[in-house]
């Protein structure tokens, strides 16, 4: 009796969690706690119930998720959930959780009546072909040699073969992957919550080495033939040797370190938390720029180095262009928020994504703009272009937008059927985009 009554507090403690992290009234959570409801599913539908009547659709998904994870045959929970995610405008979501209700209730006309109506629009690009890898969120994709190589949160590691969509292996890691994954050397490197550096073997996901550092790897490594570079929270870059991940060196900033490092002509470039953009000999550690470039925010976007510039945004809004030699400032572009995203050389123009909702294409010698577009919602992650167009999403939106790259005119755009973890990749006329749903598709680019 007294376990049953110590089980009870703990799924009341975990629906009060819930319902304060959603910002519901004290007055409210003791409403619920008192219909005497008798399980802790119930109990959290009640919850999300009364958080979607509020409109609060975010926090209602994670409570029916609770409630799912009590009772994973709750129908009433699945479709609840489903519509959830469709007013969201993830409707691959919604499909998934109606097939599972559906698979329980099969007589049900208003079931298959909801199902059908989410099919997807028409693509405005040739599906080549979708994959579900698996059912949370991907950190990130890297397309390599005919091959697509992803993570999911969950700590899952992927390889699936690029022409058609097939899983070539999978690898689950101990711990939920925090970076996205980087390739390179044969190896595929990926970062942990739990502060571990994995290298697997590309070849089939088998592991070659890991190491660790004191806190969790939120950047991906950057990787040379003989170094693999890990960027650390702990505020610590790492190099390491390829073959065995032994320490060769280590640089301490004063802040953590969440963007990925780069690697240009013997030097490492990476930001910190600190606001500063520091550059190393790769060899040795020992700093090109004795005490890195100051900005005025976080600096976590990955730079690029072209030409003897190196571009790369900052938390201050701005995106500066840097010498390579000294760090001397070339040119500074202001924003109206944080840019996170790597910033995109092609040619003679760079092209940036704000926080602030702005895309912009930059002149790489002056950084005088030469268009302006505002999005509808946060960009957090790098565009892509092929050819004369140009592919972006926005955060919290199922759509792939393309514009013309030399003007920035919208030209159209695709409902994907969820929100993507990730900028698109393009690689060899093909597009590839990572669902939030665990879904990687592939489209067809020719002729854009």
């Amino acid at each position: 009796m007294k376990q049953r009554i110590r089980y009870a507090l703990m799924a009341l403690g975990l629906l009060f969690g819930v319902l304060t992290a959603a910002g519901c009234s004290a007055g409210r959570y003791v409403e619920i706690a008192r219909t005497k409801l008798q399980s802790p599913a119930a109990r959290y539908l009640a919850a999300g119930e009364l958080l979607a009547a509020e409109g609060r659709t975010t926090e209602a998904i994670l409570a029916y998720r609770q409630s799912l994870a009590h009772d994973d045959q709750n129908v009433t929970a699945l479709s609840k959930l489903a519509r959830a995610y469709a007013d969201q405008g993830r409707a691959r979501m919604a499909q998934r959780y109606l097939e599972r209700a559906i698979a329980l209730r099969p007589a049900d006309a208003e079931l298959a009546a909801e199902a059908a109506a989410l099919t997807p629009p028409p693509s405005r690009l040739k599906l080549l072909w979708q994959t579900a890898v698996g059912e949370d969120v991907p950190t990130g994709i890297v397309v390599q040699d005919g091959v697509i190589y992803t993570a999911l949160e969950s700590g899952l590691v992927a390889a699936l073969a690029a022409d058609s969509g097939a899983v070539r292996w999978r690898r689950q890691l101990p711990a939920p992957a925090t970076s996205a994954p980087e390739v390179g050397a044969g190896l595929v490197l990926v970062g942990g919550q739990d502060g571990v550096l994995h290298a697997l073997a590309a070849s089939d996901g088998q592991p070659v080495w890991t190491f660790q550092t004191p806190k969790p790897i939120y950047a991906a490594a950057a990787v040379t033939a003989e170094s693999i570079f890990c960027a650390s929270s702990d505020g610590v870059l790492y190099a390491l040797d390829r073959d065995a991940g032994a320490l060769r060196w280590q640089f301490a900033a004063e802040a953590p370190l969440h963007g990925q490092p780069t690697v240009a002509d013997g030097v490492i470039y990476f930001g910190s938390f600190d606001a500063r953009i520091y550059a190393l000999e790769a060899a040795t550690g020992a700093p090109r720029w004795p005490h890195g470039v100051l900005t005025q925010g976080p600096a976590e976007s990955q730079p690029v180095v072209v030409g003897g510039r190196v571009f790369v945004g900052s938390g201050d809004s701005r995106v500066y262009a840097l010498a390579t030699a000294s760090g001397g400032e070339y040119w500074r572009y202001s924003t109206p928020d944080a840019i996170h995203a790597r910033p995109v050389v092609v040619q003679d123009t760079v092209f940036i994504a704000s926080a602030g909702h702005i895309l912009a294409a930059l002149d790489l010698l002056s950084g005088e703009p030469r268009w302006e577009l505002t999005a509808g919602s946060a960009l957090s992650s790098s565009p892509a272009v092929a050819g004369k167009t140009l592919y972006y999403v926005a955060a919290g939106d199922p759509r792939l937008y393309a514009v013309d790259a030399t003007s920035g005119q919208p030209l159209w755009q695709m409902d994907t059927g969820d929100w993507s973890a990730a900028g698109p990749v393009i690689a060899d006329g093909v597009l590839y985009l990572a669902g939030k749903d665990g879904m990687i598709a592939a489209y067809e680019t020719t002729g854009e």
